[in-house]
C-alpha cells in the first residue's frame, strides 16, 4: 500500500515539474518551430520562384508567386505552399531538378535579392503586381506557364489564368 502511495506521488510530482517546465519554455520552444517553419516556407517559394521565374522581371517572379499563394488558399489545391509545389504533375522544377539547384543558390547565399523579396510580398498575402505602369490585381489567377489556354494576363514570359 505505501509504494502504491508512494508511486502516485512521484508520478505525480513528475507530471507537475513537466508541466510547469512547458510554461516556461512552451512559448519560446513554438516561436522557434514557427521562425523555421516561415524560413522554410520562404526557402521553397523562393526556389521555385527562381526555377520558373528567375530570368524575368520582378513583376513576373512576383506573378508566379501569388498564384501558389492563390493556391494554397483555394480549395482546389493542397492548403501548403509545400503542398502546392510538390503536387504531383503541377511544376516541372520538381520533376527536371531545376528546383533542387535552385535550393542550393538559396543556400549559398547566391539567389538574387528581387527573388527573395518576390517570395516574402506573396507570403506576406501581397496580391498586386505592378507592370508597365499598371497596379494588376491577381487575387484570381491559379494557373501560369509558357502557353495557357484562355489566357487573361501575359507577364514576361508566362501567362496567367
Amino acid at each position: 500500500m505505501k509504494a502504491k502511495i508512494l508511486k502516485t506521488i512521484v508520478l505525480t510530482t513528475l507530471i507537475i515539474s513537466m508541466l510547469s517546465a512547458s510554461l516556461f519554455v512552451g512559448p519560446t520552444a513554438n516561436k522557434t518551430v514557427e521562425a523555421k517553419a516561415k524560413a522554410s516556407t520562404l526557402r521553397l517559394m523562393a526556389a521555385i520562384i527562381n526555377s520558373e521565374a528567375g530570368n524575368q522581371s520582378y513583376a513576373g517572379k512576383k506573378a508566379v508567386g501569388i498564384v501558389i499563394m492563390n493556391r494554397v488558399k483555394s480549395k482546389q489545391f493542397p492548403n501548403t505552399v509545400k503542398g502546392v509545389v510538390y503536387q504531383r504533375g503541377q511544376f516541372s522544377p520538381v520533376r527536371n531538378g531545376s528546383l533542387k539547384k535552385s535550393f542550393k543558390l538559396y543556400d549559398s547565399g547566391k539567389m538574387s535579392k528581387s527573388i527573395k523579396k518576390a517570395a516574402a510580398s506573396a507570403l506576406s498575402g501581397d496580391k498586386t503586381v505592378k507592370y508597365h505602369g499598371k497596379k494588376i490585381n491577381m487575387k484570381k489567377y491559379k494557373f501560369f506557364s509558357g502557353y495557357v489556354a484562355g489566357c487573361k494576363l501575359k507577364i514576361d514570359g508566362h501567362q496567367f489564368k
